[in-house]
């Protein structure tokens, strides 16, 4: 079950077709939600869970036309380089790294930089959630879906639409 909140997250980035979501932890609604509409999406952590692990495979053993890979990654390490081994974790399978959007639940005033630095290096949108009660403390257009709060921090170059008008 994906909450409303997190529903809004998927509706907007639903017709990318690579994406990376940043800390997902064991909560894996989001990225579950966009591979059943056809996404490609790399969930990392500095410690994915269990239940996230299971919930990946689970995808990969079911008939959906998207995947999830989770990975261990750190997004302080992944915002300082794209190249290399500190990308590794966003490689596909020919070690290319190729990303439409990067995205974040409830995402931290303290990773709000590095995440959008992330997104920029590569080129991507980049959309989050906050915790609720702390504001963006980077520049951000704020969207309204469903009557949740997102926040575009960049619209990227690639995928099939971008964020559109506010």
């Amino acid at each position: 079950m994906v909450s409303h909140s997190r529903r809004a997250l998927v509706d907007e980035l639903a017709e990318h077709d690579r994406l990376v979501e940043v800390g997902v932890g064991d909560r894996l609604a989001v990225a579950r939600a966009l591979a059943e509409r056809g996404c490609r999406v790399v969930a990392v952590d500095v410690d994915p869970g269990d239940r996230s692990r299971a919930a990946a495979q689970e995808v990969r053993d079911e008939a959906v036309d998207g995947s999830i890979r989770v990975r261990r990654g750190d997004v302080l390490a992944l915002a300082d380089q794209v190249s290399g081994s500190e990308t590794a974790p966003l490689a596909d399978a020919d070690g290319r790294v190729a990303i439409d959007a990067v995205y974040a639940c409830n995402l931290p005033a303290e990773l709000q930089r590095p995440t959008v630095a992330l997104a920029d290096r590569l080129d991507a949108t980049c959309v989050f959630t906050t915790l609720g009660f702390e504001e963006p403390v980077v520049p951000v257009r704020r969207r309204f879906v469903s009557g949740t709060a997102l926040y575009v921090a960049r619209d990227g170059g690639r995928g099939k639409r971008s964020s559109g008008p506010e």
